[in-house]
């Protein structure tokens, strides 16, 4: 559990600090911020991509294996976002950052591994402290963007160097640190049956509850990615650099990780449904924030801080469910699936979020965001509606 807690607070710095910087790099590359969402965009579909595969590689050779090659792709591909940086390109940027995304898809898929140490009245708290293991990114990866820019800088080369150089660094030592401390015996047991895609796909949506999982963890996703990968470049517009966008960022990332011990306890003490269905109302409640906020920063703060932890209270409790009802001969698999259907919603979100913001404003965004949040409530009420007694 160290070892899996480490690799992911590791990881996640380096993968907000390069996610944040994204955008930013775009935007000087193309000189306009209509497609400024797209490396996010193509992040967040190798995101898609990569959990599929690695859980692929964990159905066959267990998750140790899965989570380390996770990591090492990822740090060669930030390597090649620095370069791509350097030489201003933007296909290659583009190219590096889906490897980046497809690399990072193994942070998510440890709090599963750590799903499989626990009983199941205890899944929603071990789901939980992988997620709050991202803290140290939540504060770290942001909060690293003024000093890395300045240090790149400092050695005569252009400040969206530094994010990257950073984020190879330190997913090299993510996958060191799960090398020398995992435990590979324990996280390298298999016990699933390899199924078709096509299989996956049909018991995903068979079962009313893992629907609903899915359902609560893709509408946070959306909503979070919509409004956040916008937000540095609202906060550019309105006339603050990089130190006021890694605060809100922070306070962002902060929410999404830090109070997941809490989220995991109420899971297991309340139910994984209430906790759903708080966090959407967060979500919407963030929404609006976001789009009364204008240039006050410390508005923007609470807004990002409120959305980061409804998208914590979707995810953990989402995961838990998820987990709870998954057949357990192909669960390794069907949480792969799951999580591309996630990431791959995120993407969208990503990619619509520059021509959101080019053509109507951030408000409108946020408010999008906010009306989007209301869906998983009306699939709760359907679902307790054809199934009273659960």
């Amino acid at each position: 559990m160290a070892a899996l807690f480490a690799g992911v607070g590791l990881s996640t710095a380096a993968y907000i600090a390069m996610i944040t910087m994204a955008p930013l790099v775009a935007e000087d590359l193309l000189g306009s911020s209509t497609w400024s969402g797209l490396p996010s965009t193509v992040a967040i579909i190798g995101g898609a991509v990569g959990t599929t595969v690695l859980s692929g590689v964990m159905a066959r050779r267990g998750r140790f294996d899965g989570l380390l090659i996770g990591y090492g792709m990822a740090a060669v591909a930030s390597a090649g976002a620095l370069a791509a940086v350097v030489w201003a390109s933007l296909p290659l940027f583009a190219v590096s950052m889906f490897f980046v995304g497809a690399g990072a898809g193994a942070n998510r898929l440890a709090r599963y591994a750590s799903a499989d140490l626990y009983p199941a009245e205890r899944r929603a708290s071990a789901i939980s402290w992988m997620v709050w293991g991202g803290t140290l990114g939540s504060v770290g990866g942001p909060a690293l963007l003024e000093p890395s820019r300045a240090l790149a800088v400092g050695v005569g080369m252009t400040g969206g160097v530094g994010p990257y150089a950073v984020g190879t660094a330190t997913l090299l030592l993510s996958a060191m640190v799960l090398g020398v401390f995992g435990n590979r015996p324990l996280l390298s047991a298999v016990t699933e049956r390899r199924q078709s895609p096509g299989r996956m796909v049909g018991t995903l949506f068979r079962i009313p509850r893992v629907r609903l999982a899915i359902m609560a963890m893709v509408v946070g996703q959306l909503v979070m990615v919509l409004i956040m990968t916008m937000t540095p470049i609202h906060i550019r517009h309105e006339g603050h650099g990089l130190a006021s966008i890694g605060m809100v960022i922070s306070a962002h990332t902060f929410g999404m990780y830090a109070l997941s011990p809490v989220t995991g306890l109420l899971c297991d003490r309340l139910g994984r449904i209430p906790v759903i269905m708080a966090g959407m109302a967060l979500l919407s409640i963030s929404g609006v924030l976001a789009a009364v906020a204008g240039s006050s920063q410390p508005l923007l703060i609470l807004a990002l801080f409120v959305l980061g932890l409804g998208w914590n209270f979707g995810f953990v409790a989402g995961s838990a469910l998820l987990t709870d009802d998954s057949p357990i001969d192909i669960r390794i698999q069907l949480q792969g699936v799951a999580d591309s259907v996630i990431w791959g919603s995120g993407a969208v979100a990503s990619l619509a979020s520059g021509v959101l913001v080019a053509g109507w404003g951030y408000a409108t965004l946020s408010m999008i965001g906010a009306a989007v949040s209301i869906l998983p409530a009306l699939a709760v009420i359907r679902y307790w509606r054809l199934s009273p007694a659960t």
